[in-house]
Formats: structure tokens, C-alpha cells, sequence
């Protein structure tokens, strides 16, 4: 199904034609179901991102979750009656069918609530510092498989999060730096202060010291390896690694712009001085780029990208490599892609893809 389509039939301006090729296309599988709300999602949290910050009080917040709530309760099933939805209500400056409307406002206001009164206390570390900034409130953003967000932080930086993502930070900022946890995949664009140093820390360990410029992370959990990709200015990296002999010591390392670090498991993999930043980032324009991606990397992104389940079947699929550039695709249409220019096929049981390898 095409993206554009989908989006179309969200803001209300698809024909009735296009209209009943998306209700069917939704109707012919929850996967597919939770791709269209997960896009709703997106759609509509970019529309209220413009002026979401403090945009609700916390009694409003919860008023309008009960509100939604007896809603969603007198509704029938979603999928059940997606031929038959009721009249369109309007969100923002977008028109949605009122029952998708419900869970989805729901889910919004849910995100709204956790990002504006998260009062939950956390403490980062870092070799940088002698001590930790105290605030009485952590705040916590993070951006569900399939959906992208965007955040403006205190000081004026942005940060465009990647799916699957997460930052932790507080709510003000302490007088001798700006220190922020993350995980998964960011862009960030540094509010630039030599007296202020902003003090990133992943959680599989790397720091990042800046004091104002453009860089990008990937740094996820399930990942062997993470990595930082610097745009414009400097930024220096730490990490413990192993040294001689197996001891664990600190890797520092000064990086200046088009470079890529990698960190493995135990230390330095590659320090590349020419890195293709426009594919570092070519998911903020909307685009999946693979350039001989391991299939086991493939596997995750795709993931990540359409908020699917995907089980490798055969372990010598891991063998194989993948190029291609996307855009609206589906992630039918990326696998059909796959299995048109590789030997590895799929087939979807119960809105999990299975990858295996074909046999000749």
C-alpha cells in the first residue's frame, strides 16, 4: 500500500474509491491495521509537536484520557467495523474517523502526559564530571517502533529521534553542564555554549562532550556495536574498552566533521574520515536506505521502520546483503524486493514474517 495514500485517507482527502482500497488494505490484517494507526500516530504527533510543550495541564490531561477512555468503551471493535466508521472529528488541523480517532488520541495524550510529568528521579554518570546535577524532575521521550519524533530541549537544541528511541533528560539543566542519557537513534543539533558543555551517555557506555554542533547516534540495545557520525564543529568520545593484557581502560578520541567511530564489544572497530552523512540521516527525510546491509541488520531496521515481527527461519539468510532505498513502501513491498533480488523469501503467518533462504 502506498504511503501516500494512507496519508491521504488520514487527512480526509482520499475519494471513495481510494477511500474503500484503504479500508480493505487495513481489514486484511492486523499487522497492516497497526501500521495505519501507527501512522496516524505520527501524523497527527507532528501537527501537535509545533505547540504540545505545556499545552495541557496535568487535570486536563487526565480529564481528557477518562473523556477518551468512556469513548474507546462504547465503540465496537476497530477492525470489526472499519467499513462502517461514523463520522469524521477533527484533531488539530486533521479530520479522523472517530473511532480510530479515539484510540489514537488516546495514545497521544498518553505520550503528552508521560513527557510533560515524568517525575521520576535518574542519575548519569560520566567520567566527565565530579558530580551530578540535581533536578527535581527527569523528564523521558521516546519514540515507538514506526514512529519518528522531534523535540526542542531547554537550551534551544533539537533532537529528531529515530524509532525505537529514547532521551532522559531534566527538565532544567544544571549550571555546570547539560548532561542527557540515550538510546537508539538520534540527530542532534547543539545549542552551541564553550561555558556549558552538554554531556550525551548512551546506555551501552559511550559519552559524547559538546559544546555546540551537529551529530548523529545509533546506538540501540540490541545492537553489537554503536556509533557516532559528527556534521559540523568537534566533539570528543570516551568509552571503556580493553587494552593489553584485557584490562578494561578509557578510549578518547577527538573527532572532527564527515568522521564516523564505531565502538564493538570491546573496542575501536572503525574510525572512518569520509562518512556518507546524507545516508546517516536519511531517515529524517523519510527514507530507509540500505547499501549492503547485512540481513541481520536489515532485519532489525525493518523493525524498527514499520513496527513488524520479523523471525529468521534459516540462519544462512544472515549470510546475504541487501541494497535498495525506500520510501512509502510497505514492508510487503520491501520483503518482495528482497526476495525479487536475493535468494532469501518470506512468507507472513499471523502478522509475523518469516525469512528464509529458497531452495533451487
Amino acid at each position: 500500500m502506498n504511503k501516500r495514500l494512507l496519508i491521504k485517507h488520514i487527512v480526509g482527502e482520499a475519494t471513495e474509491r481510494e477511500r474503500k482500497e484503504v479500508i480493505e488494505w487495513i481489514s486484511s490484517s492486523k499487522m497492516n491495521e497497526s501500521y495505519y494507526i501507527n501512522l496516524m500516530n505520527l501524523i497527527v504527533s507532528q501537527d501537535m509537536s509545533k505547540d504540545t510543550q505545556n499545552l495541557f495541564s496535568e487535570e486536563e490531561i487526565k480529564d481528557r484520557l477518562l473523556d477518551v477512555k468512556e469513548k474507546i468503551r462504547s465503540k465496537e471493535d476497530f477492525r470489526g467495523n472499519i467499513s462502517q466508521l461514523p463520522p469524521k472529528i477533527k484533531i488539530g488541523r486533521y479530520y479522523l474517523a472517530a473511532a480510530a480517532a479515539a484510540i489514537l488520541l488516546l495514545s497521544v495524550l498518553l505520550n503528552i502526559y508521560q513527557f510533560q510529568f515524568n517525575t521520576k528521579e535518574e542519575k548519569v554518570s560520566t567520567s566527565f564530571l565530579t558530580t551530578t546535577p540535581k533536578t527535581d524532575v527527569i523528564n523521558t521521550f521516546y519514540t515507538e517502533r514506526g514512529v519518528k519524533g522531534k523535540i526542542v530541549l531547554e537550551d534551544s537544541t533539537v533532537v529528531w529521534l529515530n524509532s525505537d528511541s529514547k532521551i532522559i533528560f531534566p527538565e532544567h539543566f544544571s549550571n555546570d553542564s547539560r548532561q542527557i542519557r540515550f538510546e537508539g537513534e538520534g540527530f542532534f543539533e547543539v545549542a552551541k555554549n564553550s561555558e556549558w558543555p552538554m554531556l550525551v551517555t548512551t546506555a551501552k557506555g559511550m559519552t559524547i562532550k559538546v559544546l555546540g554542533t551537529k551529530f548523529h547516534i545509533k546506538s540501540y540495545n540490541n545492537d553489537d556495536s554503536e556509533q557516532a557520525t559528527l556534521f559540523d564543529g568537534k566533539i570528543q568520545l570516551a568509552k571503556e574498552v580493553k587494552g593489553n593484557g584485557g584490562a578494561m581502560v578509557q578510549r578518547t578520541i577527538e573527532m572532527i566533521p564527515n568522521e564516523t567511530v564505531i565502538f564493538n564489544r570491546t573496542g575501536v572497530e572503525l574510525i572512518s574520515h569520509n562518512a556518507d552523512t546524507t545516508k546517516k540521516v536519511a531517515w529524517k527525510r523519510g527514507e530507509l536506505v540500505f547499501d549492503e546491509t547485512p540481513m541481520g541488520e536489515v532485519v532489525k531496521m525493518l523493525e524498527r521502520w514499520h513496527g513488524a515481527k520479523i523471525i529468521v527461519s534459516d540462519n544462512s539468510v544472515l549470510r546475504h546483503k541487501f541494497t535498495g532505498s525506500f520510501n512509502a513502501e510497505s514492508l510487503v513491498q520491501v520483503l518482495e524486493l528482497i526476495k525479487f533480488t536475493s535468494p532469501v523469501d518470506y512468507n507472513i503467518v499471523d502478522n509475523i514474517a518469516y525469512l528464509r533462504v529458497r531452495k533451487i
